[in-house]
């Protein structure tokens, strides 16, 4: 019987390099946490900052005896996520056991008048921070119902997204029928929106007389700007 000794020796090679890389990667593993790095999204609106986070990190690796090896199995960033402030983290460790944590901050939308929560980008209830206030509009009227939340979310989010309405809305105010008003940072009006059909072409008719009335100096005559009116705006003395 002939032996095919170039390949009895690759099939040598590849054991003694796959063990070699094991040994590497199992030693390598035991070692401790040498330092961590935390990196924001944001450096400028810290809802949560890093002290708090490098604090919550040194308890959770603390209690749980956690180190390079079983960092994800112990899921550092289950905990971290369940931070109310934070969307989302990212924890990455390096060869030398340099611990990277990447935090994603929550972005309220919107504050409620009772001024205990915000309003977040994905619809759901965001608490206060005691580092920073964000300068969202304040919603009025809202009586904690999960429809009402699910509109008053959906008006939040376009007037968030819109560059003219989210630096202008100060107020998202709703009634006891579910119709919804705004109101402008620099003028007393109220602008009635009604039911949130036909948003976009209510908006854009708003904003073609806004343009118009700033012109003709007719702005800070009127009390209310009505846009339930298909393709047009109906406006009221003061």
């Amino acid at each position: 019987m002939r032996f095919n000794w170039i390949k009895i020796k690759l099939i040598l090679l590849l054991v003694l390099i796959s063990g070699l890389f094991y040994s590497t990667v199992s030693v390598n593993n035991l070692r401790d946490i040498k330092s961590t790095n935390i990196y924001m999204d944001s450096y400028e609106n810290l809802f949560i900052s890093k002290d708090s986070i490098a604090n919550v990190i040194l308890e959770i690796v603390t209690n749980k005896k956690i180190n390079k090896s079983n960092v994800h199995n112990n899921n550092l960033e289950s905990e971290l996520n369940k931070i109310e402030l934070i969307n989302r983290s990212d924890v990455f460790i390096d060869v030398n056991g340099n611990m990277s944590v990447n935090i994603k901050q929550r972005k309220p939308i919107a504050r409620f008048l009772d001024n205990k929560y915000y309003l977040d980008e994905e619809g759901l209830l965001m608490p206060k921070s005691k580092n920073y206030s964000a300068r969202v509009p304040v919603i009025v009227g809202f009586n904690n119902n999960e429809m009402q939340l699910k509109s008053v979310y959906k008006l939040s989010n376009f007037i968030y997204k819109d560059e003219f309405l989210s630096k202008n809305i100060t107020e998202i105010r709703i009634d006891s029928t579910n119709n919804f008003s705004i109101k402008l940072r620099t003028h007393k009006f109220k602008i009635s929106i009604g039911k949130l059909n036909k948003l976009n072409a209510k908006v854009n008719n708003f904003k073609a007389f806004y343009v118009k009335a700033i012109k003709d100096e007719l702005l800070d005559k009127y009390s209310t700007i009505n846009l339930q009116f298909d393709n047009q705006v109906v406006c009221v003395k003061k």
